[in-house]
């Protein structure tokens, strides 16, 4: 017998055939054969899925681009030249795309201690919406000028406010002393003249390698003292406050968007010191299309869950305004993209709960 896909059926199609199937003779349990179209076990599917192929894969890469760009601050450190700095460049906007991927699934690792979570040592922005770039080069002039062991332990004690994407960019991008440069040569001078700058470099680049290795092996070997990665915990529907899994998920990437809105597009961009923050936010609009639409017609994704469901003209509409998003990102008009993102964060609010046919609740989504 021929098993249909979930991926290419709406729900009454699918009914039909299910129905003409079973007429003919086929095994009654249906022990192989996929979850109901529109059912909750169809929407676990789409969520295992989005978890296999998005998520997890999605912090993996990060702490892979970690490495490079811990690799590549060493290689820079060793041959300080033009050439060395722009390559460390180069994988320092490579980290943040990715980081600007993965950023919206802020659960789990990212989230897991009350006060302070890894997210905020990783992008210090997200706790308050507040530019910390002065912040950061003061504490950098300090460390240079200190007698400190720029050690693991040392890096570890510093506040958030001091850590993460930004306190790279500016190590990378910008001389220290003086105007702060972005031509290259200024900034290979500025190594040169302060040698334990390279120290600082490096053990900053080590830390956000600790940080993601520790939000990954939360998804994929043990998440806090739970015994089960966190990948599992959410499959199975075990989050500590009770919250459906698709629901959080949800939530967690309806208060990004509204973050972008509001303390990005609306007050501060990031990366602007390496003119990078518009790269930033197509990369979270590109993983969010790609979470909803899945990575290839073979996944069985939320849009396709919503389209089974009787939703499709609430997918059209999130498409639509997903494209209407990425074009004003793409065209760097600030206020387009702010409005066009607003209403992306109403679909999550809206349309795709409604499609997916879950209930978020009371949400106060105002961007911590």
């Amino acid at each position: 017998m021929k098993r249909y896909s979930l991926k290419h059926l709406h729900g009454a199609t699918f009914a039909l055939l299910i129905s003409i199937a079973l007429t003919a003779g086929c095994d009654n349990q249906r022990q192989n054969d996929e979850p109901a179209a529109g059912s909750q076990a169809a929407l676990d599917l789409a969520l295992k899925a989005a978890i296999d192929t998005q998520i997890v894969p999605g912090f993996q890469a990060l702490q892979s681009e970690a490495q490079i760009l811990s690799s590549d601050a060493t290689a820079f450190c060793n041959n300080m030249s033009t050439t060395t700095l722009s390559e460390l460049q180069t994988q320092w906007k490579t980290l943040s795309a990715q980081w600007n991927q993965v950023a919206i699934y802020n659960l789990g690792p990212l989230n897991d201690d009350l006060l302070l979570p890894k997210i905020i040592f990783i992008e210090s922005m997200r706790q308050r919406g507040t530019d910390y770039t002065d912040t950061v080069r003061s504490s950098i002039v300090a460390a240079l000028s200190s007698m400190d062991n720029l050690n693991s332990t040392y890096f570890d004690n510093l506040p958030f406010t001091n850590t993460g994407i930004l306190a790279l960019e500016v190590l990378i991008f910008e001389s220290t002393i003086g105007t702060h440069s972005t031509d290259l040569n200024d900034i290979v001078s500025d190594y040169q003249s302060a040698p334990r700058k390279c120290e600082y470099l490096q053990g900053m680049a080590e830390l956000f390698n600790r940080h993601a290795s520790y939000v990954i092996d939360g998804w994929q070997i043990e998440h806090l003292d739970t015994g089960k990665p966190f990948k599992d915990i959410l499959l199975d529907g075990e989050l500590d406050d009770g919250t459906a899994s698709v629901v959080k998920l949800v939530t967690v990437i309806q208060e990004h968007l509204d973050y972008i809105k509001k303390r990005k597009l609306e007050t501060v961009l990031d990366a602007q010191i390496a003119d990078y923050a518009y790269q930033n936010i197509a990369a979270t609009l590109q993983q969010i299309e790609q979470l909803m639409n899945g990575i290839d017609d073979e996944q069985y994704s939320f849009f396709d869950h919503m389209n089974n469901s009787g939703f499709s003209a609430e997918v059209n509409v999130v498409t639509d305004n997903l494209g209407i998003a990425k074009q004003a990102v793409s065209a760097r008009d600030r206020s387009a993209a702010a409005t066009a993102i607003g209403v992306l964060d109403g679909n999550f609010k809206r349309e795709i709960p409604d499609g997916l046919q879950v209930i978020l609740g009371i949400n106060f989504s105002d961007g911590d």
